[in-house]
């Protein structure tokens, strides 16, 4: 299958983004320091369910793991529809091409595997608040799973490109599936990271 040429791996490890040395500076993060972050949101979080809110303890163990397969499936919809959707749009080339392009391009580049700090934030206060206007009170349990969920996957992702595949057949399957997505199927299949379960659902996972 050929490969379009804005998903193409390049032979260099790591390649520009923006023009502005300060925008490239600020688009760019070191693996910890979202994972850090997310995992601290999610723990106080958590911690505010148990200890000052009236929700049930197996409620909040629920609404968790809730969170946590939304964030699953989200992390398919969006690297399908939204980051391999074709179009013609140049807006939307824009977006899709800093948004994900950019990693297609550089696969191995260690500070563009995960979103920065800055922007992540922004976006982690929207989802919150979508959350909360949909389940009210009861997001402050189901938000943590769900960042966790992210946290796993930038973990996961990361890992991926900078670590050689494990033994441990689960996971080495992961790994497997990722670099055929990278460099076979880019638009079309495995577009799971943490988990092959929604591949499996939706037809995409690879023979």
């Amino acid at each position: 299958m050929d490969i379009p040429v804005e998903l193409q791996p390049r032979k260099e490890e790591k390649g520009a983004l923006f023009q502005s040395k300060f925008m490239e500076k600020i688009t760019r993060t070191s693996i910890y320091v979202p994972v850090i972050m997310h995992t601290l949101i999610a723990l106080a979080f958590l911690y505010y369910s148990f200890t000052e809110t009236d929700i049930k303890i197996w409620l909040i163990v629920v609404l968790f793991f809730s969170g946590w397969l939304t964030w699953t499936f989200s992390e398919y919809i969006v690297h399908r529809f939204g980051y391999h959707t074709k179009t013609t749009n140049t807006t939307w080339l824009r977006i899709q091409h800093v948004a994900h392009g950019i990693h297609h391009q550089y696969p191995r580049d260690p500070e563009r595997l995960a979103m920065p700090p800055l922007p992540a934030l922004v976006l982690i206060s929207l989802f919150f608040g979508l959350f909360y206007l949909i389940m009210g009170f009861y997001a402050v349990a189901f938000f943590p799973g769900f960042l966790i969920g992210y946290m796993l996957y930038i973990g996961l992702h990361y890992a991926q490109h900078r670590i050689k595949s494990p033994t441990y057949p689960p996971m080495k399957k992961l790994w497997k599936y990722h670099a055929l997505h990278h460099y076979k199927y880019p638009e079309t299949k495995a577009f799971g990271v943490s988990t092959l379960l929604w591949d499996y659902v939706f037809g995409t996972l690879p023979e």
